[in-house]
């Protein structure tokens, strides 16, 4: 009889810090390149798989592999499987292209964050079972948790700078486009006429 493995409760939190990480933390980003990413590839794909594998690798090396037996063993749960962390995955793969060193800071946020979880788990259970918590734990739970928060908000900052850039860029080609306004009306009509 084939038993199948369970996914662990640091990976369901993986799982959900991958969500909550992208949500927070380029959410209009990846808003914005989801619209260039209209039309994902297809499930069936190949790359499209390899891609998603390789993502998953990073974020939990046991997650890829869960993923890779249940792609040989049963495509069909597989298939739904993809379907469901399709989207996190497929932000995931596009900010790797996109953006290598934002792509990396949320790996390792979401390493950071199933680290804190599992950390706060263990104190949660030890309380639980009425034993004492070492202070130098709670004191370690805190620096990771401060440590999350302001690798957070140096990825807000830079997101934010990013985005002021992007804005001067597209205001200064909107302006010479205002400029040259009647210049680009004339050289339009004369294709017009001339094709």
């Amino acid at each position: 009889m084939m038993t199948t493995r369970r996914p662990s409760i640091g990976l369901c939190w993986i799982l959900a810090a991958v969500c909550v990480a992208l949500t927070l933390h380029a959410g209009g980003q990846l808003q914005a390149d989801g619209e260039a990413m209209a039309s994902p590839p297809s499930v069936d794909s190949a790359s499209f798989v390899d891609h998603y594998l390789e993502v998953a690798e990073e974020i939990d090396p046991a997650l890829a592999e869960q993923l890779r037996s249940m792609c040989q063993s049963d495509p069909v749960r597989f298939s739904k499987a993809l379907r469901q962390l399709g989207p996190t995955l497929s932000e995931l793969v596009h900010l790797r292209q996109s953006d290598p060193q934002l792509f990396w800071r949320k790996i390792r946020e979401l390493h950071l964050e199933a680290t804190i979880e599992t950390l706060a788990a263990n104190i949660r259970s030890a309380r639980g079972r009425g034993e004492t918590v070492n202070p130098a734990t709670e004191v370690q739970l805190r620096g990771l948790v401060e440590a999350q928060l302001g690798a957070r908000l140096k990825s807000r900052h830079q997101y934010l700078d990013k985005m002021r850039q992007e804005l001067e860029r597209a205001e200064a080609e909107l302006s010479k486009e205002s400029d040259n306004f009647s210049a680009s009306v004339g050289e339009r009509v004369r294709w017009l006429l001339t094709r």
